[in-house]
């Protein structure tokens, strides 16, 4: 009823506007009654543009379409000026459902497609607003000058089986000039089966941060390490000779300075991060090792697609023996080469020119990256030149067991690449390589013969092989999730094609596989593993005839849980298989070895 009520209350509002004043002429003249209607529309229709007439109507939904129109009306004899009118079209009326609706029934709704005029007067100054803000009262502020020491010191220590003992001090300072320090000074001892089957070590080592306001920062390094062995191969359990005809020792002094340049965002920045090393090595029988070594990237940012890059390095190594012979190799190489990153590739062309004692040698330097279209897939390929001054340091640190070497050389690995990686997502990257690579001066390992082991034990020679080809597969993959999970896995194989001295590449291992995992669930707990394998290298026997060590399967883990802010838990586990391996032969290792202890913070 409502609804009919309303169609009938404007339908009289219609019929007064629009037929009550034609009907009031009608009386004077009939035969004019159709053009006065058309002249009142239309009297009408013009008047609306100088006036205000307003229509009631239900209320508008909040999603009405407001057209605003400005207009002026023309009212005499009360003022010249006009005000402002302001026009809203509604686009939404609102409509009754049918009454079908109420018990559910389908029925189709009857959409209203009319709109509604509304016109409203708005005052002039209602129609902008100027925006003043508060007034901002500089005040001043002072940075507090004194800073305050901040120092951390813990001390770790453990005790395990084969009479295995640990303890290491750490202590981490930042000063009131915000520089950084960091020392360490840790003891190992362990002893095996064997009467001289045991290791010792001492370690000294400080790291130090120095800030240099915004101009960069100088990294320095000091370590000491000391290592006490013997040389048990082939040496009988019964022997009753004095431990130093056995000593195996070594003594390691180093020194290391590197300049870090404050990065600035700007075009043609010029980076450079020179670094500084000196070492000196002490080793069996007198023999000594100094090595200098200048290192000094330089790139400038040509813009934002070219890099020029002119890296330049210097070392110089000279080893000693007790009779005072000495010899020195100095190397020198440049590495100028221009990186271009262009159609989603990144481009480098260069050259390395290297002077090896006075002999020069000239190797390219190209790369290539490429990420394919549509894919996650990244494509390399290059050729580069690795260039290696061997020191008595390296030597015995792949190999604890070496005679003096007659004489150091410099090794050169002119290498031919091609790559692929793989990203899966955030959390899994893989890959794989293949390289083709050319040696000169390659070091192998193999047993020292004619020798009296019974007195002396077991050594092995440093020997360089003249030439030597090779293929390389390498293979690696990642997985992380979040800082809870890790998993590291890395594949390495090395086939040779040709030798030009040796029948065999003594010492090399032609299969490495190494997997890693992290898992920390927790803050508290922290669970590190560790799997290798390995298959064993070619070496001599006792009689001077090669043969292949046993592969080998190796698996440590250790683990550490915090107690409370200051005490925590640790453990740690080697060759948890049980199974002795030898990766130079006559040197077994032990078995499970397993040592626990706490870490104490002093903080």
């Amino acid at each position: 009823m409502k609804k009919h009520f309303n169609y009938i209350l404007l339908f009289l509002m219609a019929f007064v506007l629009f037929y009550v004043p034609a009907n009031a002429q009608k009386k004077k003249k009939k035969a004019k009654q159709t053009t006065t209607k058309k002249k009142a529309v239309k009297s009408k229709s013009k008047s609306k543009k100088n006036t205000v007439k307003v229509v009631k109507t239900a209320k508008t939904a909040p999603d009405t379409k407001l057209d605003v129109q400005y207009t002026t009306r023309d009212i005499t004899n009360v003022d010249s000026l006009p005000e402002k009118v302001v026009t809203i079209l509604s686009a939404f009326k609102p409509q009754l459902k049918n009454i079908a609706k109420i018990d559910f029934a389908t029925a189709n709704e009857r959409n209203d497609t009319g709109s509604v005029r509304l016109d409203y007067q708005v005052p002039s100054q209602n129609l902008s607003f100027q925006y003043r803000p508060i007034p901002l009262v500089p005040r001043s502020f002072k940075m507090d000058s004194v800073a305050l020491l901040q120092r951390n010191t813990t001390l770790k220590f453990g005790y395990g089986n084969y009479f295995h003992h640990f303890i290491e001090l750490d202590q981490y300072i930042i000063d009131k000039f915000n520089n950084t320090h960091s020392f360490n000074i840790n003891n190992e001892s362990i002893k095996g089966d064997h009467h001289l089957q045991s290791t010792r070590s001492l370690g000294l080592n400080y790291l130090g941060d120095y800030v240099f306001s915004d101009k960069g920062h100088l990294l320095s390094k000091f370590y000491y390490q000391q290592v006490g062995r013997y040389r048990f191969g082939l040496v009988p359990d019964s022997s009753t000779l004095p431990f130093a005809n056995f000593k195996q020792n070594s003594f390691l002094t180093g020194v290391s300075l590197s300049w870090l340049k404050t990065p600035k965002n700007s075009l043609r920045t010029i980076n450079y991060t020179p670094n500084l090393l000196y070492e000196r090595f002490e080793g069996i029988e007198g023999a000594t090792n100094n090595l200098i070594s200048i290192n000094s990237p330089f790139a400038v940012d040509l813009s934002m697609n070219t890099h020029l890059n002119f890296d330049l390095s210097y070392s110089m190594n000279q080893f000693s023996i007790k009779n005072g012979n000495s010899n020195a190799k100095h190397l020198v190489r440049l590495d100028p080469n221009v990186e271009f990153n262009k159609f989603n590739s990144v481009i480098k062309i260069g050259v390395s020119p290297v002077l090896i004692n006075s002999e020069f040698h000239l190797y390219p330097d190209i790369a290539y990256k490429k990420i394919l279209k549509d894919t996650n897939f990244i494509l390399s390929a290059g050729w580069h030149a690795f260039v290696n001054n061997n020191s008595y340091t390296n030597l015995v640190g792949q190999n604890p067991w070496i005679a003096v070497p007659n004489q150091l050389e410099i090794t050169t690995q002119d290498s031919k690449f091609i790559a692929l990686n793989i990203s899966n997502g955030k959390r899994l990257n893989y890959g794989f390589s293949f390289s083709f690579n050319n040696y000169t001066n390659l070091l192998l390992f193999n047993k020292k013969t004619n020798t009296n082991l019974l007195n002396n034990g077991l050594y092995y020679n440093s020997i360089f092989e003249n030439k030597a080809s090779t293929i390389q597969f390498d293979a690696n993959l990642r997985y992380q999730f979040s800082d809870h999970l890790l998993i590291t896995n890395n594949l390495k194989y090395i086939q040779f094609n040709s030798l030009e001295q040796n029948i065999k590449p003594w010492g090399i291992l032609p299969l490495e596989v190494n997997s890693k995992i992290t898992w920390s669930p927790n803050k508290n707990f922290q669970l590190n593993g560790n799997l290798n394998y390995f298959t064993g290298a070619t070496l001599y026997n006792e009689f001077a005839i090669p043969y292949d060590l046993d592969n080998a399967l190796v698996l440590n883990a250790s683990m550490s849980y915090k107690l409370t802010p200051r005490f925590t838990a640790w453990v740690k586990g080697d060759n948890l298989l049980d199974k002795p391996y030898q990766r130079w032969s006559n040197y077994p290792s032990l078995g499970v070895q397993l040592i626990a202890g706490v870490v104490y913070s002093f903080k």
